[in-house]
């Protein structure tokens, strides 16, 4: 299960759970008349909620889940409106509360299922005017420490993964073009991060071959964290 399978993220991770052979069930905000790939499509929207009735039980049981929704905005604390930051915090973060409570209650999920949310570096640094996202991206991270506890007995897996900024049409939105050249030279790679590097660790994380890793937030950033070139 892809949620936000129309996304930069949310796409590649679909095309590639797909390669793998995998039967995927993907979410899109609208209907999707021009999927180009296998995979079974509902409709779902983060920002109104999960409705308890939406057709999910089809790709059932779902042996990975991995969530790549979510909402962008810039805010500060002498501009945050409570409305707005209260509708990103549910897009975020409850949503994936909300639909993994639904996956669990309808028996959804196969026995030892691997789930991973898809965070930001910002979840564990500040930057200035991203008030908003930066605390709806850190609660993830509480909800994938807590969430990991309480699915350990079923011996389910779950994890966050962090990418920095990526060449998307979201980091354009939402970075100037001297932010990105900034966050290009913070390390000696001199590029950013790329949407296979993520979705390569997303896959690892989903798969057969993670036994161990449960209840973590995966940085995958070049080292821009915690790089400072002097």
């Amino acid at each position: 299960m892809v949620f936000g399978g129309r996304g930069a993220i949310g796409s590649a991770v679909r095309r590639r759970f797909l390669a793998m052979g995998w039967d995927v069930t993907a979410t899109s905000r609208s209907v999707v008349a021009d999927a180009d790939d296998a995979a079974r499509w509902i409709i779902c929207d983060p920002s109104a909620g999960f409705a308890s009735t939406a057709p999910i039980e089809g790709g059932a049981p779902y042996s990975a889940v991995c969530w790549a929704q979510g909402a962008n905005t810039s805010d500060s604390v002498f501009d945050v409106d409570a409305d707005k930051h209260l509708a990103l915090y549910r897009a975020n973060c409850v949503f994936v509360l909300e639909t993994l409570r639904v996956l669990l209650d309808r028996n959804l999920l196969g026995p030892a299922a691997r789930m991973v949310v898809v965070s930001s570096i910002w979840q564990r640094i500040a930057r200035q005017e991203k008030l908003s996202y930066i605390m709806s991206k850190a609660a993830v991270g509480g909800l994938v420490q807590s969430a990991s506890v309480d699915l350990a007995a079923k011996g389910m897996l779950i994890n966050a993964v962090l990418p920095s900024a990526l060449d998307t049409p979201m980091t354009a939105a939402n970075m100037s073009e001297a932010q990105m050249t900034a966050m290009k030279g913070a390390t000696g790679f001199g590029r950013l991060t790329s949407v296979d590097e993520v979705t390569s660790t997303i896959e690892f994380l989903c798969s057969e071959r993670n036994t161990g890793i449960t209840g973590q937030s995966v940085t995958v950033d070049l080292g821009f964290s915690h790089a400072r070139l002097v």
